[in-house]
């Protein structure tokens, strides 16, 4: 019987508990995570493990007059201090943004313009608020004059499993770093130099620092703009010897020999005199000429002399053109059986120079006038013939034959 049981299967209570490795998966072909029953919620330690720093809001800390530092330890959440980037705390040393109680745009300034700022600073376990501004480019404590209230934000570092909801949102906004700060925003420093040069300073008192304010520096300006260029139109418009044209200078070229506009047209005055001298007399034309086609007159310009040599040159030339065309008219013939009832005949081959034509039916001429009438054009060409009220015939079957000589007008 064995041959007649077919192939041996593997069954499930052959497999080992604890027999499956890691050698026996597939690398390419992942186990699918529905396969997989991993409880995520229990895992938070890559959330601990993740570190971030982020803003700690405080609200109306009072400075008193004289002060360039507060003690703000009831103010710290975690006393523990940041001391690397894997170490929950504070974060020290950082700029800490300042702006008046209950704004979120306006900062502390210093005498010179600059803004004011704070670091925190830990020291024997307590946490103090220092204040400082730049002078002279350098980093110097900062002392309040007077009593003020102010809020401010400093950095605590956290990991993302016990991030506060309103982090991003909350933490991140109103008094960030450079977020909203009047000098590095409005440059007001930047625009003073810009405006009072490299020497200039911010005092803050209130009083106008230049002679003229800038919106009376742009009207006079254009005012000084405005008869610099009145004054250089009127030396252009001047006819005095050193103004005028002679200020205005051309490019270099072989047609003249000038420097200037009044020079150039020095030059070009002398060569129009030269011309006129060489023209002089072109207007008018004292006698016939020999062969009577031009006229004795005056035309009064060069221009209306031509126009009158042009004139009689073209209606003589149109007439030769015409006779030499005449003169060259071809002979030409044309031979037209009846086919009955015809009264007048039309040239075929083109129209006829009078005078020319001979016209033969059957072999006989015929008589312009009696025999027959000319049909002419417009420009009295025979164009054909009209027999009326005669007409062709076909006689016993056999038709009247037209036949006729001129000379074709080309």
């Amino acid at each position: 019987m064995a041959a007649t049981r077919g192939i041996a299967r593997f069954r499930g209570e052959q497999l080992n508990n604890k027999l499956m490795r890691d050698n026996h998966f597939d690398v390419n072909n992942k186990i699918n995570e529905n396969k997989v029953d991993i409880k995520w919620h229990n895992h938070r330690e890559i959330l601990e493990d993740t570190k971030i720093d982020v803003f700690v809001q405080k609200n109306a800390a009072l400075v008193g007059a004289g002060l360039s530092s507060i003690e703000i330890t009831n103010d710290i959440l975690n006393t523990s201090v940041a001391a690397d980037s894997l170490t929950e705390g504070t974060v020290l040393d950082t700029v800490i943004e300042l702006r008046k109680q209950g704004t979120s745009d306006f900062p502390f300034i210093d005498e010179d313009g600059d803004r004011v700022y704070g670091r925190v600073r830990e020291n024997a376990g307590k946490f103090y608020l220092d204040f400082f501004s730049e002078v002279d480019g350098a980093e110097a404590p900062y002392l309040f004059t007077e009593a003020v209230t102010l809020d401010y934000k400093y950095v605590t570092r956290t990991n993302l499993s016990v991030i506060p909801v309103d982090a991003i949102v909350s933490g991140g906004a109103g008094l960030v770093a450079d977020a909203v700060d009047a000098e590095a925003y409005m440059n007001l420093k930047q625009l003073m130099k810009d405006i009072y040069g490299g020497a200039g300073t911010l005092d803050n008192d209130g009083n106008a620092n230049l002679a003229l304010s800038v919106v009376e520096q742009i009207a006079k300006e254009i005012q000084d703009r405005t008869d610099a260029d009145q004054l250089i139109r009127n030396d252009l418009a001047s006819t005095a010897a050193a103004k005028g044209a002679s200020l205005v200078g051309v490019v270099t070229d072989a047609n003249y020999s000038g420097a200037n506009v009044q020079a150039v047209l020095s030059n070009l005055a002398q060569r129009v005199v030269a011309l006129e001298d060489l023209t002089a007399g072109l207007a008018d034309r004292d006698a016939d000429s020999p062969n009577g086609y031009f006229k004795q007159g005056d035309f009064e310009t060069a221009e209306a002399r031509v126009v009158d040599l042009e004139t009689a040159a073209d209606a003589t030339f149109k007439n030769h053109e015409d006779r030499l065309h005449k003169l060259e008219s071809e002979h030409e013939e044309e031979v037209y059986e009846a086919a009955g009832g015809e009264t007048e005949y039309s040239l075929v081959k083109g129209v006829a120079k009078p005078n020319t034509v001979l016209l033969f039916i059957n072999g006989q001429a015929q008589a312009p006038g009696i025999n027959f009438q000319y049909q002419t054009d417009n420009d009295g060409h025979i164009t054909g013939f009209d027999f009326a009220p005669d007409a062709l015939k076909v006689f016993e079957g056999i038709p009247d034959v037209l036949f006729v000589k001129y000379q074709k007008v080309l």
